[in-house]
C-alpha cells in the first residue's frame, strides 16, 4: 500500500514538474503549464465564438456538393480537402489531415479562414470530427454566410492546428490554402 501510494505522488509530481517542449516545428504542451492555460482559454473563447456563428449552417438546405479531392503538404502535415457542401446558409468543408513521426496526432481545433473572389466576409469554424489511427484525423470546417450566387472561387486557409488544456497532441502553424472553383 506505501508502495502505490509512493508510485501516485511520483507520478503527480513528474506530471506538475513537466514544462513545454518542442519537437520538428510542432509544439506539446504539459497540463500544469501556466502560461499555456491563459493561451487554452483564449483559443476556446475563439473557438466557441466562432463556432456559434457557424452552428446552424447544417440546418439550411444543402445546395450542392462540390467534390475537391485537393491535396496540400507542408509542415509534414499532408491535408486533403476532400469536398464541400454548399448549405442555404453556408458551408462545410471536410478535411482529412495525415502525419508521420515525430509529430503524431493533430490537435483538436482548426484556425482556418475562407474567403471569396467578391470579398465576402465569413465566419469560419473547424474540429475534428473523428480519426482512424493516429496519424489520420477527419476535420469538419464550418463557415458562413453562403457565398454569394456570382462568386466564383472559394478559399479555404487553415493556419494551424491546437489542442486547449494539454491533450497530447501537436500544435502545428504552417499554411494549407485551398482554392476552390463553385
Amino acid at each position: 500500500m506505501i508502495v502505490g501510494a509512493l508510485l501516485g505522488i511520483t507520478w503527480i509530481v513528474a506530471l506538475l514538474a513537466m514544462n513545454p517542449r518542442t519537437s520538428g516545428g510542432a509544439t506539446y504542451w504539459a497540463w500544469g503549464s501556466g502560461s499555456s492555460k491563459q493561451r487554452d482559454q483564449e483559443l476556446l473563447q475563439r473557438h466557441h465564438r466562432d463556432s456559434m456563428c457557424v452552428a446552424g449552417v447544417d440546418a439550411g438546405a444543402l445546395q450542392r456538393v462540390i467534390p475537391v479531392g485537393s491535396k496540400i503538404e507542408a509542415k509534414g502535415v499532408r491535408l486533403e480537402l476532400v469536398g464541400v457542401e454548399l448549405r442555404e446558409d453556408g458551408g462545410i468543408a471536410t478535411v482529412v489531415s495525415h502525419t508521420r513521426p515525430p509529430i503524431g496526432m493533430l490537435g483538436h481545433f482548426v484556425e482556418v479562414s475562407v474567403s471569396d473572389d467578391h470579398d465576402t466576409a465569413y465566419a469560419a469554424s473547424g474540429q475534428v470530427s473523428g480519426g482512424s489511427n493516429v496519424g489520420t484525423a477527419r476535420y469538419e470546417v464550418r463557415f458562413a454566410p453562403a457565398p454569394p450566387e456570382n462568386a466564383r472561387r472559394l478559399t479555404l486557409c487553415i493556419s494551424s492546428f491546437a489542442s486547449p488544456f494539454g491533450m497530447e497532441a501537436a500544435e502545428v502553424a504552417g499554411i494549407w490554402e485551398f482554392n476552390v472553383e463553385i
